[in-house]
């Protein structure tokens, strides 16, 4: 296990195309606010018709899961442990879902996960390897997406994840943590929403995957012998800056508001509760409660307990990597 000030070693920079399924995958089950403008942006440039699978994608991973985790969190575990995550195709991986021959589950920790999805992911991982109509109806899910995908793939998406591997190996090779080397829109980038300290104390190594169809973030995976680091390959793209635009000024709206930021100064000042934070801004609860979970979701402020009663602290360093966040995505367009 690494000690907490050995930072981890980067052990291959490689495309993937099955996170590049992954990641479209995740967008077409995903909830999150930015899942449909992202594949408008993808139909729109590099995956033509992509938004026209999201419904019957959708409907097919209702009829597998009945469980918690959104999108596909299994998929990337899963074709590691077959043997074909760091395939430049994803073809192996479509026929071993085909076949009927049943195999031993991976045990993985899963450390990437919130640990609320955690038992729900090692449960769909269990079913695929045991399960072959499981696994037969995931295939039909994930083939047509496959195909849309594999002709962009085959004439752009390798060349340009093969170019900016090389770039990424530069990256590396200069040293520093893969924290400071990623994109300001990546997961990891926020260490304290997604437990990212927790997972570099029990992993020493990652592998990168630059994706072609990733146009902002990325992801994280945790596999036991590494960590799965993907990101975006296309760097640049003019299509990212409506995305950029978007991400700024939602990241400073948090701030825009005077009452949210006078109840983030006094939590700088002094741990405190909502009630505290009513009468010393003379608000009513219900308008303290709301500011404070606007900042709590977005990770500026924490809850403790102190004694018998619930109570608020700022973390300082969120506040900065917010503000640093879209200092650095609007510098990126210097």
């Amino acid at each position: 296990m690494p000690s907490g000030s050995d930072a981890p070693t980067c052990e291959a920079v490689t495309p993937s195309a099955a996170s590049e399924l992954g990641w479209i995958v995740d967008l077409l089950l995903g909830t999150a606010p930015y899942a449909v403008p992202a594949l408008a942006e993808l139909d729109d440039s590099l995956l033509p018709g992509i938004t026209s699978l999201r419904e019957s994608t959708r409907e097919k991973s209702r009829r597998l899961w009945t469980d918690g985790p959104p999108g596909c969190p299994e998929l990337v575990p899963l074709a590691h442990h077959v043997g074909c995550l760091l395939d430049q195709d994803a073809g192996r991986l479509l026929q071993w879902f085909a076949r009927t021959t049943n195999h031993a589950p991976p045990d993985y920790e899963l450390l990437a996960e919130r640990p609320s999805n955690r038992g729900a992911v090692r449960e769909r991982l269990r079913r695929l390897c045991r399960e072959g109509a499981t696994r037969l109806r995931y295939h039909e899910m994930i083939e047509p997406i496959w195909q849309a995908m594999q002709t962009p793939w085959q004439r752009d998406g390798l060349r340009t994840s093969l170019s900016a591997c090389e770039s990424w190996r530069s990256r590396v090779a200069g040293g520093g943590r893969i924290e400071d080397l990623v994109a300001p829109r990546h997961p990891l980038t926020n260490p304290e929403r997604f437990g990212w300290e927790e997972l570099w104390l029990h992993r020493s190594s990652y592998v990168v995957s630059p994706l072609y169809f990733c146009l902002s973030g990325g992801l994280v995976v945790d596999l036991g012998k590494y960590v799965h680091v993907a990101v975006p390959a296309n760097e640049l793209l003019p299509i990212r800056k409506i995305r950029d635009a978007m991400f700024v000024a939602n990241r400073l709206r948090i701030l825009a508001e005077p009452t949210r930021v006078h109840i983030l100064i006094q939590l700088m000042s002094a741990p405190s509760g909502v009630m505290d934070l009513a009468r010393s801004l003379r608000i009513s609860q219900p308008t303290a409660s709301a500011h404070v979970k606007v900042l709590k979701d977005a990770g500026l402020i924490q809850s403790r307990r102190a004694g018998a009663r619930n109570v608020f602290i700022a973390s300082r360093k969120r506040v900065e990597r917010l503000l640093e966040d879209a200092r650095a995505t609007l510098a990126r367009w210097d």
